[in-house]
């Protein structure tokens, strides 16, 4: 019923604003009175995106009439353009103060932002006014849901263990040629195809404050096999703990992660790092966000020079559909070298489109493709080194596979690698199959 009556509270209202619009006063030549009636016709039928576009190509020379301020943060309200709303009616009711319609509709787009703290005055203010019986129950409700405090949710530990089996076509990540400047190649460092399997295990500890901040501990560990490429066997153990909170249209998180990988049982390389995001949600089906990431990576003295410190970004635009989000980003950034003399350090450029989305009641699609550019500061045997890498992943999971908790995914993952320096050529396709379980 709550939800039905806040749907119907732009028709309940506009009864009020009729009224209300008649005490306004402004001046206003033929062709302005005449936007102003096709707009609030188009509105009265619920064309709200029509109103919207008829509206804003007028608002440089309209800005600062009520009555054009009030209609346009409805139109911009009701067609999900929540900040847009909020401005409008705020100018609207500067002019005029005493204007309960473009009040009313201003606390219903601070409401739809999350701002409750200046939405509820607001709707207490219009209550005492002594509104029409089905504007004043709209407005009850509207308080009643923002009193109610929902409970902070229990905290969730939740356990799991996974398998992947599949195949790799390139299980080392190197180029298929033999020779290389006339020398002929290692076998360890030529594509080299296995099968392989990987046992992991995990847990999420959530701990939540609040409706709004929560706090998230995790930890796995790993173990891959390749049976025809034993050398690059490897045991991944990796965590990350940190908060994810929203206000209003806001959204973020920040968290520590790191790893540490050993290969054939001695250790190989280590990172540790801080992820910091921020986000805003645009309307019901916008979000931007921008993501900072920095740590350092580190390898055994071995091969030390390969060390670097990491600093990327991310900027990224989200839209939500009914039951999927896309999202695209913007990557950038650079790995600065740590020892003189490395030509590992780098920058980097490239995007990331990902698909997200439910099939059915329990089976969801994951796919992604993206392009990094990374450009080298030093030379390689003497040439000027610049890697274009391709990405792309595909998976479909199945949960509560036959019994509650058990999940099971096929994917597939494509890599390919271009380069200045024919050595570090490669491309690289994996089919897996991931059996999941999880328990709480």
């Amino acid at each position: 019923m709550f939800c039905l009556l806040v749907l119907l509270s732009s028709t309940f209202v506009a009864a009020v604003s009729a009224q209300d619009t008649q005490s306004v006063t402004v001046i206003t030549d033929d062709e302005t009175r005449e936007l102003l009636f096709r707009a609030e016709d188009l509105l009265g039928n619920g064309l709200f995106q029509r109103a919207y576009d008829l509206l804003i190509p007028e608002e440089a020379r309209l800005a600062g009439n009520p009555l054009y301020d009030y209609l346009l943060g409805v139109a911009a309200l009701d067609s999900g353009r929540y900040s847009e709303a909020i401005f409008s009616l705020q100018r609207s009711l500067t002019v005029e103060p005493a204007f309960s319609g473009a009040r009313m509709e201003l606390a219903r787009a601070y409401y739809e932002v999350g701002n409750e703290a200046l939405a509820r005055p607001l709707f207490a203010r219009l209550l005492n006014e002594q509104p029409p019986p089905p504007v004043r129950l709209v407005l009850k409700n509207y308080i009643r849901a923002i009193d109610a405090v929902p409970a902070t949710p229990e905290s969730r530990l939740t356990a799991f263990a996974d398998m992947n089996v599949g195949h790799d076509s390139n299980a080392n990540g190197s180029t298929d040629n033999q020779q290389f400047l006339g020398f002929t190649l290692n076998p360890d460092n030529v594509e080299t195809s296995s099968p392989f399997i990987e046992l992991g295990t995990g847990f999420e500890w959530f701990v939540p404050r609040s409706t709004q901040l929560s706090w998230t501990v995790a930890g796995r560990v790993s173990q891959r096999v390749n049976p025809d490429a034993s050398f690059v066997d490897a045991t991944i153990v990796s965590g990350l703990a940190g908060m994810n909170w929203q206000r209003g249209a806001f959204f973020g998180r920040a968290r520590v992660d790191g790893y540490w990988g050993a290969r054939e049982g001695k250790s190989n390389e280590a990172y540790g790092g801080l992820d910091v995001l921020l986000g805003r949600r645009l309307n019901k089906r916008w979000d931007i966000s921008l993501g900072l990431r920095g740590g350092a990576q580190r390898y055994d003295d071995a091969i030390e020079v390969l060390d670097v410190n990491r600093f990327l970004y991310t900027l990224g635009l989200t839209h939500h559909f009914h039951r999927a989000l896309v999202s695209l980003q913007a990557i950038g950034g650079d790995e600065s070298r740590v020892h003189s003399g490395s030509p590992y350090g780098n920058s980097k450029v490239g995007g990331r489109l990902s698909v997200n989305t439910k099939l059915g009641n329990s089976a969801l699609l994951f796919a992604s493709v993206g392009t990094l550019k990374s450009d080298y500061d030093g030379l390689f045997f003497g040439a000027v080194r610049e890697d274009t890498q391709l990405t792309s992943f595909v998976q479909l999971e199945f949960q509560d596979f036959l019994t509650k908790g058990l999940s099971i995914a096929p994917r597939i993952r494509y890599v390919r690698n271009d380069s200045d320096i024919q050595l570090y050529e490669y491309d690289r396709t994996e089919y897996g199959l991931m059996f999941r379980w999880t328990g709480e």
